[in-house]
């Protein structure tokens, strides 16, 4: 009966901890993208991209949090999608073909660039 009841807390700290693990799953995310060479820049952010470990912990903890997933269909095949504040993450489920997918799970976090508008928008240190 013990070892249910720690069952049952531990379960409850998993999911009742959204968001205070994003930011360890989101730097391991950064980490790895930056070390894969993942990193692009768009017109207002730098983008990072994530696969393999760091990918399927943020994915799984997404799902444990029950962030709703929602599908995208694309020439590559069926996707789901779950995002967060700053990012999301992609996993294919279905070949164009219509077979079931066994890979294709990256998360992309967007880092805000500074532009001109927003430096010049910053008060000046007194």
């Amino acid at each position: 009966m013990l070892i249910l009841a720690i069952a049952l807390l531990a379960t409850d700290q998993d999911t009742t901890a959204f968001p205070e693990q994003m930011p360890g799953l989101m730097e391991a995310c950064l980490t790895a993208a930056t070390a894969s060479g993942d990193v692009t820049d768009t017109e207002d952010s730098h983008k990072y991209i994530c696969a393999g470990d760091a990918a399927a912990r943020l994915w799984t903890f997404l799902e444990r949090a029950k962030i709703r997933s929602y599908e995208q269909e694309t020439p590559e095949g069926r996707w789901l999608s779950r995002e967060f504040p700053l990012g999301g993450c992609f996993k294919r489920v279905r070949l164009p073909d219509g077979r079931p997918a066994d890979s294709g799970l990256s998360c992309t976090i967007w880092v805000p660039r500074v532009t001109g508008d927003a430096a010049a928008a910053k008060p000046e240190a007194q």
